[in-house]
This record gives C-alpha cells, sequence and structure tokens, in this order.
C-alpha cells in the first residue's frame, strides 16, 4: 500500500553510516565505467534517513536472477537481525551525467510502494577520481512532480 505523500515528515537529513559509504565507493570503482546500483536499509526516524546498511545489485542484467537475489539478501539480512528496511537505492554517475528516465522510474517507483521518504545516492566516480573529493548526493522526487509523473503529464520536453 502506497504511503500519502501529505501525511509524511518531511525529510530533514540522510545519515550514511560509514560502512555504507565505503560499500557504495568500492563498488562503484570497480564496476568503472559501466554504471553500477544498489540498496540502501535502515531506518525513518522523525525526519532523518538512517542507511546503516547496503548491498549491490547484480549487473548481468537478468530481472528475474536479481529479484531472487534481492529477495534472498533481504531474507538473509533478516536472518542475522540487521536493519533489512528499504529506505532506497544507490547509483554510480559519471562526470555529473545521472538523470535520465531509467532513474526517474526507478525513483518514482521506490517512492510511491515503499515509502515518500525514500532517496537515492548518486555516486560520481570521475568527480570524486579527478577532484580528489567525495561526491555523494541524495536525491528524491518532489510531490508536485510525483503528482505531474503519475497523471502523465511529465514528458522529456515539459
Amino acid at each position: 500500500m502506497a504511503v500519502p505523500l501529505s501525511s509524511t515528515k518531511p525529510l530533514k537529513s540522510v545519515q550514511l553510516d560509514g560502512l555504507v559509504v565505503l560499500k557504495i565507493i568500492k563498488h562503484c570503482r570497480e564496476s568503472y565505467p559501466n554504471d553500477v546500483t544498489g540498496q540502501l536499509l535502515g531506518l525513518d526516524d522523525k525526519g532523518a534517513l538512517e542507511v546503516t546498511n547496503c548491498f549491490p545489485f547484480p549487473s548481468d542484467g537478468d530481472e528475474d536472477a536479481s529479484a531472487q537475489y534481492q529477495l534472498d539478501m533481504m531474507r538473509c539480512l533478516r536472518a542475522v537481525n540487521v536493519d533489512n528496511n528499504t529506505v532506497g537505492w544507490y547509483r554510480s554517475a559519471h562526470l555529473g551525467s545521472f538523470v535520465d528516465q531509467s532513474l526517474i522510474d526507478t525513483q518514482f517507483s521506490y517512492q510511491k510502494s515503499l515509502s515518500a521518504q525514500s532517496v537515492v545516492i548518486i555516486h560520481d566516480v570521475s568527480k570524486s577520481t579527478a577532484q580528489g573529493n567525495l561526491s555523494l548526493r541524495a536525491f528524491r522526487l518532489q510531490d508536485v512532480f510525483m503528482e505531474a509523473y503519475e497523471a502523465k503529464q511529465f514528458t522529456a520536453e515539459r
């Protein structure tokens, strides 16, 4: 069941555990220049989204195997009593280029079906390497965009 957008508290901050940051960096750098994605796990605590764990998605292109892998990972994490609430996903980027139809579709799906507080973390590998600074950014779709997208009022031209 989808959570109504108007009844949620606004998200004030996203906090990543150090291990999560290291896992995202490692996964993205190992697969560079290919784009990779993964699942973010944690808790939404009064407007602060705490990301406590993550795991990579398989990049073999088989959607059925990928979905089964995600279910198996969630089951294993639950068995060892690790936070297994999905709070979003992460994706690699190159030179600031990351907004595309796939990102919008996936983020819309996360915010609509899982939680309006779901985020996507973007790690720009090339900016991090070239500038020597870690490039991690968190994004969500605004409520107005969610409504327009659901009503099919969004196109690439508008």
